[in-house]
Formats: structure tokens, sequence, C-alpha cells
């Protein structure tokens, strides 16, 4: 090959390659959350499925979840203030580990767990898993230190109830500390410290598991100082004051930047997820009574990710209801921020696939691809699955969500 021939070839490889990387870094992400306490339990014929205490039962669950297709695994690091990992900063679990005799519910019963004592290290295995799996490894951090039991309270937090919240009257709300108080914020920053030690490439923080937190319980001395300095005044008495609820969400938003800065500091980058629920119809005073300015987030550039939990969508007309919403999202977004938007299994809300199913009187495989295509469609940068338990996606649907994972929706659509 003569050398004009040869340099033509050379770049044209050359090209190839930048696109290919180009598209690779656009790939449509299907981030599935993963709650491996849920995966530990015993079926009634006495078999044990997943020993998720350990490295060969974590593996079996990610065996399961890869089978949605998944390219992002956020996986669970806590339950309320209780670490599920060897953490230094929380050591509650070492005198009480998690019973799964205690659940809300009728499944199978497992018994102790001792995450915080397992070796290898539960969640710093699961992020190694990931890693050589060619899966973007990150942690679901729900924004909450009480998950539905006393149980999972975190030490730091028992031994600290001059952090916790307050009424307007003066009750405290146990279990919940403020973010008013620099003491927490630091704890809290710490745990952080410990997620990159395990090398996390995103840090997924879900403000809809929030442990009861909202600015009825945010009468603290700090906060309520700062609001004495800013209006010459007491704050009001009613949690829904419009003045109130903004000075509150202010907190929310500044431990974000302390977030991103603490992330930033890592020399690696660190994708900040954060996920908000009933974003749309979009109604920012609603959104402020549960302390919550994501648009502050979005506009200032704190967050990479906005992660849509789900949409107040229109029973009487579901899909069609859902585009609109999503519209007004990716509206108001406007490329500022990735915005993933949700196919979820769970329906605490009533408006996850169940409700969808009930609406429509569609399966939920069929379900599923519309909202993933919907997605796809509308310019989003992927979809969030909550949470891909055991089955709780039928073996059609996530047959279904791979084919869509890795065919039609498998890069973002171009600008």
């Amino acid at each position: 090959m003569n050398a004009p021939a040869l340099f033509s070839t050379m770049a044209a490889l050359l090209v190839l390659s930048t696109l290919a990387q180009a598209q690779e870094a656009q790939r449509f992400e299907v981030a599935a959350w993963v709650d491996h306490f849920d995966f530990a339990y015993i079926p009634r014929d006495g078999v044990a499925l997943f020993d998720t205490e350990t490295a060969e039962g974590n593996s079996k669950v990610l065996d399961h979840v890869q089978e949605v297709g998944a390219t992002t695994i956020l996986w669970r690091n806590c339950a309320g203030s209780t670490m599920r990992y060897q953490s230094k900063v929380e050591s509650h679990h070492q005198d009480a580990p998690l019973d799964k005799r205690r659940v809300p519910d009728s499944r199978p019963m497992w018994g102790w767990m001792r995450y915080g004592e397992a070796e290898p290290d539960i969640l710093g295995s699961a992020m190694e898993m990931c890693r050589e799996r060619g899966l973007r490894r990150g942690v679901h951090w729900p924004f909450e230190e009480t998950h539905w039991a006393i149980w999972t309270i975190g030490e730091w937090n028992m031994e600290h109830p001059q952090f916790w919240g307050r009424t307007a009257d003066g009750q405290p709300w146990w279990g919940r500390v403020s973010l008013g108080h620099p003491e927490a914020v630091e704890h809290k920053l710490a745990l952080v410290d410990e997620l990159l030690e395990r090398g996390i490439e995103t840090l997924y923080i879900d403000t809809w598991r929030n442990g009861g937190w909202s600015p009825a319980y945010e009468y603290v001395d700090p906060v309520v100082a700062a609001f004495e300095r800013q209006y010459g005044q007491a704050p009001p008495a009613s949690p829904a004051d419009p003045r109130w609820c903004r000075h509150v969400a202010g907190y929310v938003t500044d431990f974000l930047r302390k977030v991103r800065a603490r992330l930033d500091a890592s020399g690696r980058k660190i994708d900040l997820m954060v996920g908000v629920q009933d974003i749309a119809p979009i109604d920012e005073e609603v959104a402020l009574r549960r302390g919550i300015d994501w648009t502050a987030w979005v506009d200032e550039g704190i967050i990479d990710t906005l992660v849509v939990i789900n949409v107040r969508w229109d029973a009487g007309d579901p899909f069609g209801s859902t585009r609109t919403l999503y519209r007004e999202v990716l509206d108001r977004v406007s490329g500022r921020c990735r915005v993933l938007l949700p196919v979820q299994a769970y329906d605490f809300s009533h408006l996850g696939m169940p409700s969808y199913q009930k609406a429509t009187e569609l399966g939920q495989d069929e379900v599923a691809g519309r909202l993933m295509r919907m997605a796809w469609e509308e310019g989003a940068d992927g979809v969030s699955l909550e949470c891909v338990d055991y089955n709780n996606y039928s073996e059609a649907t996530r047959a279904a969500l791979r084919a869509l994972a890795e065919g039609e929706c498998r890069w973002v659509q171009a600008n």
C-alpha cells in the first residue's frame, strides 16, 4: 500500500474509532436500582436462592438484574442510617444486625443479616463485580435515616439526639437529624467518603425515601435563627408557609452543593444523580413543601442527572398524559443535565407499572416496552428501573427491556 493510501486508511480508522467512542459515551442508560436485602429470602421449598451476605450470592443478584439489560447498577448502601457494608462511620449494625423476620409483609423469613461484618465488604465487592462486568457502578443512597422500622436508625443518630429535627412546638422528630446542624452534614459527608473509597462512578440520592423529613420538622435552632436574621421575625407556625419552605429547602440545596464538591475533590468524574417524585405537573410550591428545590439544582449545575421517580399521569389517558408530562420536565431541564425517566415496578405511589396495567389492561412487558420507547422517543438519556428485585420484573418484561436496550434504544438520538 502506498503512503497516501495508507494515510487515508489510517485516517478513516481514526474517524470510525472516534465516532464509536462518541456513541459509547451517549449510550442510552438503563439504571437498575438494586436492594440486595430484598433478594435475601427463603422460598417455601426451604432452599435459599440468594445469600446476600456473600460475594457469590450477590453475584447471582447481579446475574438476575442484568437480565433487564442494565447498563448502570445503583446498589442500595443502607436501610435508614444502618449501613450495609463495613462502615467505620456508622457501626450500629455491629451490635444490632438487620433482622429479616421483621418485615411489613408476609414474605418468607430469612433471619439475621450481618452486612457490616461480612467478608468481603459487601459494597466494595459489589462495585468490583460491576467493574469486571463492564457495568457502570453506583450507589442508591436514600435521603433518610429511618426506613419503616426502629432498627434502621444508626448509632451516630441515636447518640446525637440534640441534632434531631423539631416541630414548631418543639417536639423532636426521632431518628431524623437536621441538615441545619453542620455536625450532621459532616457526618453525611464522611459517609460519602466511604462510598468513594469503594470505587463508585455514580452516587444516586433518592429524595422520595426521606424517612419522614419535611419543613415541618426543621424548627431547629440554627434554621430558626437564620430565618429570623433574614426576615426580622420568628418563623411562621405553619410549615407550609412559602417563605419557610423555601428557606428550609436551601439547606438541602447547600448539602447537595457540598456533596458535589466532595465528589469533584476525589479527582474522578462521579455522576451525581438525584431522584424526585411527583415531579410533574411542575409546581415549585408543592415541591418546596417537601424541601425540594430541584429546579435550582438543575439551573446551578449541581446535579449531573435528574431521575424522574414518577409523574402524576391521568388514568383516563395513561400514555398520552405521561408523554405530555415527560415533555414538560425535559423542556424545563432544557439540556442542562441528563434525565432518566421511570420504568417503575414498585407501585407505592399508585403511578408505577401495576397502575398502568390496571388502567390499560396491558401486560407488564407491554407497559414496560411502551414506557422505554417513550423515553427514547422524547430524547431522555435513559430510564431508571425501581427496583429490580427478584422477579418483580417478569421474565417477559426482562426480555423485552433487554431487547430494547440492546436494539432500537441502544443509542441516544443525535441532537
